[in-house]
């Protein structure tokens, strides 16, 4: 009841007392207010009327989104054209060849498709004029009881050609299998031994470099040189008996450096000439385990039906959102609204106990 009600039922009393009545008559006129009052709701109907539709939207839009982004084809992705850094990329059949620069050599690659399909062995032809350090890296796939021996074949194939066996590791765990081979071979014979390497199994991927030694094997041969020029030209000096004793200790000290020079220089070019002659092929024979059968391609319905329900999931999870976003705030209003309340009851009570 407003304060203007009371007011009147308290001037409609029959047999107030004069008192009474002067100081009812005595108070001011209030002052107009705007009164809000919130409308009646129920709230159980309202949530058996709301609750349904609220589902039937968020399942109607999920089965609109199914229809829309499950029924498109799907489209097949582009050969690729370029390389990487626009190299050329050669495209033959199942395999792709790109040039791969670095340093002052040139290697080829073959680019490793998206399933690992069988490639023939392409060994690239070594110099035969100029040292070349010569590197080949082959991927070969082989049977599960085959792995142990293609691992001893290509130790032999390295033997039989004067090479030798840097290093095997071979591990197999489970259904799965790994060799790995670090083979040194004649460049002259790398390679006939890459395609008998290849031809044990079938090559997933191939990789060769080749780098030019020539320039820097004549670059330390001219060094061996000059220090054999100097160290005679110092034992001859040596052979003079009229030399000083500093003088022949500082020729002395200076023989023994050039003779450390040249050991070491020696060693180093006797590495490149190594280097220049024995090829390096890295080895990897793999085993994976089978595949199971390959599942059907689900068609338009099931494409349909996966996505309304990862759509659906969406919805729940905004839906989840915005009752955490929002909860808090519907907590305020709901207890500012209950406070004005409160807030009038007291200003009624003050009102009716002062009359």
């Amino acid at each position: 009841m407003t304060s203007e009600a009371i007011l009147t039922e308290l001037r409609a009393l029959p047999g107030a007392p004069d008192r009474l009545r002067d100081r009812v008559l005595a108070l001011p006129e209030p002052k107009p207010r705007i009164a809000w009052t919130p409308p009646h709701v129920d709230v159980r109907r309202t949530l058996l009327v709301l609750a349904p539709a609220v589902v039937a939207l968020g399942v109607g839009a999920a089965a609109l989104h199914g229809v829309l982004a499950g029924g498109g084809a799907t489209r097949r992705p582009e050969p690729l054209a370029q390389g990487v850094g626009g190299g050329r990329v050669v495209q033959e059949g199942a395999k792709a060849l790109a040039p791969v620069h670095g340093g002052s050599g040139m290697s080829f690659r073959a680019a490793t498709p998206q399933t690992f399909a069988p490639i023939p062995p392409q060994p690239l032809p070594p110099s035969t004029t100029r040292l070349n350090r010569y590197e080949a890296w082959l991927r070969v796939k082989v049977a599960r009881d085959d792995l142990a021996r293609a691992a001893t074949r290509a130790m032999q194939i390295a033997r039989g050609y004067g090479g030798y066996v840097d290093s095997v590791d071979m591990n197999t765990p489970g259904q799965r299998g790994r060799a790995f081979l670090l083979l040194r071979v004649p460049v002259t014979k790398v390679e006939d031994a890459v395609l008998r390497l290849g031809k044990l199994g079938a090559v997933t991927s191939q990789h060769v470099r080749i780098q030019d030694l020539q320039r820097r094997a004549n670059q330390e041969q001219q060094e061996i040189l000059n220090l054999r020029t100097t160290i005679a030209k110092i034992e001859e000096q040596l052979q003079n008996p009229s030399l000083s004793a500093a003088e022949r200790f500082r020729l002395e000290y200076a023989l023994q450096q050039a003779k450390r020079s040249l050991t070491l220089k020696t060693t180093v070019h006797a590495g490149t000439i190594r280097e220049g002659t024995l090829a390096t092929v890295s080895t990897t024979f793999y085993v994976t385990q089978p595949k199971a059968a390959a599942m059907h391609h689900e068609g338009r319905i099931g494409r349909t039906l996966s996505s309304a329900g990862s759509f659906l999931v969406r919805e729940l999870a905004w839906l989840l959102y915005a009752l955490i976003v929002a909860g808090p705030i519907a907590v305020l209003a709901a207890l500012g609204v209950l406070g004005a309340r409160a807030g009038r009851r007291r200003a009624d009570r003050r009102l009716l106990e002062s009359a």
